[in-house]
């Protein structure tokens, strides 16, 4: 997965920036300085930018200049070859420098860099730290190419942690940034990194697609593009080959990725290469290739956690072209015996047939050897390969198993929902718009009859899928026990009642790093026999559609030119759970009139992203269709609802829980 690089030089090429330095002798000024960090930043291989910040750096310390540019540089280099702990050492000085000069943008920089450290170290928590440290910095600087970076990594720290759908939304608004400042390379990465996401949700069709795009985009950039990125998406896009069982473009795709990976020294990706090219080669059933690709995985990997390997593998090489020299003369040397020999004699022939005849039988034996050796790789790879199945298998039923279990939790969640029986009773005409963006909902409905009074509720809790489900059950049973139990149907005493149980539920302190969970509600009181409605919201509001000539509520949000017009109630902006403002919640109460109708309702709908534009919904487009539709019934209202959500989507994704209740006074 491809992280941002905040580091951008304009001016000359690298070549005409290295004819300058090399042509004329500079002064060791701040001119030979700003030479030598634009070759750094703008060369594209290891050595160079190493070689040349390195320089800078030293050049800086000099002027008494801050080398906080060079030494990022210089631990980038330290980041894409693996070595972590230089890398680190690197970033953390260069924030310290950034800090000397109070240069907060620099000083996030440097984060998102400590960021990706941590998080090729595994280490999730201080990656996300660091990240939302970043995040804040930006935010205050108003810097938004620098935030957008930001943001794109934090996508890239929930695909390493398997929130996938998070890191799908954080890269679809990132790549739109990008897509419109024209930043072709940092879109063409968001693209590739998208698709890796796909991968991992088993739509291979859309990895396929995002990966080729991001390829031929970063493949035809005048400078190599984004090398480390190229070469994770074409390791990725083998691995989609295979799968479609198109081997022999696997094999391509994946020697290419195996010589760019090789060839930038990127440690970790000549790792993964090497291990997909023993995989394809192994399936092709060409086993010596596949032995020495699994050579290079199993070293590559030592490698990256113990860099003692490196010392030994270099001393082997050397010792290989040691070997190699000395072969060469002997070589010579034979040469040379053999016209000696011609020249000779017949005699001299007598000997060297003898020579040929130990040659042949040394050739034997070492054949022999070599045939045995074969076969041990054989058998191994055999080995492997069942046990790589296994582990497949074993994955797959994993995966049934959890599939299986998150389905029973959504047949337990769908029980604790009122019945449309019950809703029909208690609240006539009406609809509920429910769509879970995962099998199970973070969103809740949820109704009750307390003493000829109804109270009804839309609620959606932090989060979707199942950590979301947990919260909404939770909150499902916190109501029954406050309303049903307690007999409570004051909207704002309810509201109480809940926050302060969920804060007591997830033992929330307020202190600073915990998370704050809790959910977001609009509840309201129906009283039909005194023709009253109450309502109290937490952070949700209440929209009520009425005839204009009736009496004015709230706060006047649409009007289409015709009778029907629509008021906002708003809810008070603190959620149900732990917050900066803990305040009793407003308490409103409405004179209804035959034909009022009400909306509860989540975030999911005005926020869902399509269009022409891929951009959000929104809540005027929202009011403006349900003022439209208003003299339609409740079920067409619905119907015509969930075709304009339809057509809105097209092929985007749904990126959050979508509830709408909708209900008219008869």
């Amino acid at each position: 997965m491809a992280i941002e690089s905040l580091i951008v030089v304009n001016g000359q090429s690298v070549d005409s920036l290295k004819y300058l330095l090399n042509k004329y002798t500079l002064k060791e000024d701040i001119n030979k300085f700003n030479l030598l960090y634009e070759i750094a930043a703008k060369s594209t291989d290891s050595d160079t930018i190493f070689k040349y910040s390195e320089q800078a750096i030293k050049l800086a310390e000099k002027l008494k200049k801050n080398p906080a540019q060079p030494i990022i540089l210089k631990g980038s280099v330290y980041l894409y070859s693996g070595k972590l702990a230089s890398a680190l050492d690197c970033f953390v000085k260069a924030a310290n420098y950034y800090r000397e000069d109070q240069n907060n943008v620099g000083i996030g920089i440097a984060y998102i860099y400590i960021s990706e450290v941590y998080n090729q170290q595994e280490n999730t928590y201080n990656a996300k730290y660091y990240l939302k440290n970043a995040i804040e910095i930006f935010r205050k600087e108003k810097d938004s190419i620098s935030l957008a970076a930001a943001y794109h990594n934090l996508g890239y720290v929930n695909y390493h942690t398997g929130q996938y759908d998070t890191a799908l939304v954080l890269y679809s608004k990132t790549s739109e940034i990008y897509r419109k400042l024209g930043f072709i390379t940092e879109y063409a990465t968001c693209l590739g990194n998208s698709g890796l996401v796909y991968s991992r949700l088993s739509e291979f069709q859309k990895a396929e697609d995002h990966l080729l795009r991001a390829i031929e985009i970063l493949s035809r950039q005048p400078d190599p593009g984004d090398e480390r990125a190229n070469t994770e998406f074409m390791i990725e896009y083998a691995g989609i080959l295979q799968r479609k069982g198109e081997i022999k473009k696997a094999i391509s795709s994946a020697k290419e990725s195996y010589g760019k990976a090789v060839r930038n020294r990127l440690l970790e990706f000549e790792r993964d290469a090497a291990n997909s090219l023993a995989v394809l080669y192994q399936v092709s059933g060409k086993y010596d290739s596949a032995y020495h690709y699994l050579s290079i995985y199993i070293n590559a990997n030592d490698s990256i956690r113990n860099f003692k390997n490196i010392q030994k593998m270099a001393d082997l090489r050397t010792e290989y072209e040691v070997a190699k020299k000395q072969t060469e003369v002997d070589v010579l040397e034979k040469n040379k015996l053999t016209q000696l020999f011609v020249i000779i004699g017949l005699g001299i022939i007598l000997i060297l047939a003898i020579g040929i005849i130990l040659l042949y039988y040394y050739s034997l034996k070492r054949s022999k050897r070599l045939s045995a050796a074969l076969d041990e790789r054989r058998i191994l790879l055999e080995n492997q390969s069942l046990e790589l199945k296994d582990q497949r298998e074993k994955l797959r039923q994993q995966k049934e198993e959890i599939i299986s279990s998150i389905n029973y939790a959504k047949y337990i969640q769908s029980s604790i929902f009122p019945k449309e029986e019950q809703l029909e009773s208690l609240l006539g005409e009406h609809f509920v718009l429910f769509k879970p963006k995962d099998i199970v909902s973070g969103d809740f409905y949820w109704i009750s009859n307390i003493e000829d009074k109804t109270v009804i509720t839309a609620a959606d809790c932090t989060g979707h899928g199942v950590p979301g489900a947990f919260m909404s059950m939770l909150g499902t049973a916190l109501l029954n026990e406050i309303v049903n139990k307690e007999y409570i149907t004051h909207p704002g005493v309810i509201l109480k009642h809940l926050r302060k149980e969920v804060i007591k539920s997830l033992q929330q302190k307020g202190e600073r790093g915990e998370q704050k969970d809790g959910m977001d509600i609009a509840l309201c009181t129906l009283d039909l026999e005194n023709m009253k409605l109450q309502f109290a919201g937490a952070n949700n509001p209440l929209y009520l559609i009425r005839k204009s000539s009736l009496v004015e509520v709230g706060k006047l949000r649409c009007e289409m030119g015709g009778d029907d017009v629509l008021y906002e109630i708003k809810g008070d902006m603190m959620p149900i759970g732990i917050s900066d403002r803990m305040d009793n919640f407003t308490f409103h109460e409405i004179d209804i009139f035959k034909g009022d109708t009400f909306y509860l309702f989540s975030d999911g709908f005005p926020d869902q992203f399509g269009g022409q534009d891929c951009k959000k919904f929104g809540y005027r487009k929202f009011r403006e269709q349900l003022v439209r539709n208003n003299s339609k019934t409740m079920a067409d209202n619905k119907n015509i609802l969930e075709k304009v959500l339809y057509e809105w989507m097209g092929n985007d994704n749904q990126i959050d829980d979508i509830l709408v209740i909708g209900f008219r006074i008869g």
